[in-house]
């Protein structure tokens, strides 16, 4: 959790000290019902625990948000996951704005779909797998490319029925070697995951330009300023990839940027979805700058690029 929103979740914490808001899922928005503090769960923890080192960690245990159940898993507790699907309410509303369709994909998929793809050694030891009763291969999902791709090919037959962006928010498992900072580097993990389908490079680039401006307004909402760099796309791949990524301190990621797209902001300007040109001058003014992980980081072009005065470099989440 980047430093400034500590204070913002000690506040929260002192004014639910008398009574609890709780908007359940069946609860209108305009109405929530009331719980005393005296009557709902909350775990709260006096002492630190000795393996939590960083703040956004201790504060989420000590205000009995989250509980670690192994390694890299955390049960969510209810202050915890009321935060959570506030979170996950503002990805919906953001990512329906943009005209793309919500729906469900499972946790468990079959090995088979992998190997077609040629992803299933490739993937490594982070892939959950294992067989099930019938001796069948199956895995635990890291991502659903495969699964959407199936979902499509089985159900679309014409041209006629794109462009078509489909997304879900699910739980996802990498094992990771080192799983640490709390919920910030876990095993176990919600994700919003979007694919988009097109009939043309042209169109598929629009959607890859709507998807950025959905999350930058997303991130906003969320009081985060969140900076889209250039980064590897990995074992997913693509040719043009930006990473997400909040400068703090406790981040595992080594950046390097320009100082101006710290000024940036998408603010409340409103911008209309199936306009390419407006959408790809978005994506220009936030990504023109110098702004890379260490993974595509180029020295020189840096210093080509980025005046002296300009040039940063800083840990990101």
């Amino acid at each position: 959790m980047p430093a400034g929103n500590v204070a913002g979740l000690r506040a929260a914490l002192l004014a639910h000290r008398r009574t609890f808001a709780y908007a359940g899922p069946n609860t209108p928005t305009s109405g929530p019902n009331h719980m005393r503090l005296s009557r709902y769960f909350l775990p709260v923890l006096k002492e630190t625990p000795a393996d939590a080192q960083i703040v956004s960690h201790r504060l989420m245990l000590r205000a009995g948000m989250i509980k670690q159940a192994s390694a890299g898993i955390y049960s969510w507790l209810p202050l915890g996951y009321r935060v959570l699907r506030n979170i996950e309410r503002i990805v919906h509303e953001e990512q329906q704005r943009a005209g793309h369709i919500p729906m469900l994909m499972p946790t468990l998929q079959s090995a088979d779909l992998w190997r077609e793809s040629g992803r299933y050694e490739d993937y490594g030891e982070e892939m959950l797998r294992m067989r099930d009763r019938h001796d069948r291969d199956m895995l635990y999902g890291p991502t659903n490319e495969e699964l959407i791709t199936d979902i499509f090919r089985s159900n679309v037959a014409s041209y006629k029925d794109l462009p078509l962006t489909l997304y879900h928010i699910q739980w996802k498992f990498r094992d990771e070697i080192r799983p640490r900072f709390g919920v910030m580097r876990g095993r176990e993990f919600l994700m919003k995951d979007g694919y988009n389908f097109d009939v043309s490079k042209e169109a598929a680039l629009h959607a890859y330009n709507r998807h950025l401006v959905s999350y930058l307004r997303t991130y906003e909402r969320m009081g985060l300023q969140a900076i889209p760099m250039r980064a590897d796309s990995g074992p997913i791949g693509g040719d043009d990839t930006h990473e997400f990524l909040v400068l703090a301190e406790t981040g595992e990621s080594e950046v390097f940027y320009d100082s101006a797209v710290t000024d940036l902001t998408f603010g409340d300007r409103e911008i209309d979805y199936d306009d390419w040109d407006q959408c790809r001058g978005v994506l220009e003014e936030f990504t023109q700058r110098y702004a890379r992980t260490d993974e595509t980081h180029d020295e020189a072009v840096f210093h080509e690029q980025v005046p002296e005065g300009r040039r940063r470099s800083a840990r990101g989440i």
